[in-house]
């Protein structure tokens, strides 16, 4: 933002700043994982997990989920077992979600 002119310097700065100081209140709180599925396909999955949220589309065919870190670990082994190649993500919150 600060180099597409719309912020300032001290501005950016400052939103680096907070940025950096929420994510070390939120390590260790949940996860995240990149599966090699449609967006429905996983609002169908995630339909029984209400602790897991999509977090991101990357692609038609790759959705980022996140949430709670026991949750997702169980799910992205469930799939992996499936033949569905899901992977964690090495991260420790559960970025883009309402977790």
């Amino acid at each position: 933002a600060y180099t597409a002119g719309a912020l300032t310097l001290d501005d950016a700065a400052k939103i680096v700043t907070l940025r950096s100081k929420t994510l070390l209140e939120l390590a260790g709180t949940g996860g995240m994982a990149s599966l090699p599925l449609s967006a429905d396909d996983t609002r169908t999955l995630l339909a029984d997990h209400t602790d897991l949220h999509i977090a991101a589309l990357n692609g038609p065919t790759t959705t980022v989920i996140a949430g709670d870190a026991e949750s997702l670990a169980r799910l992205v082994s469930s799939l992996n077992e499936q033949n569905i190649q899901a992977r964690t993500i090495p991260v420790d919150y559960a970025s883009h979600t309402p977790h």
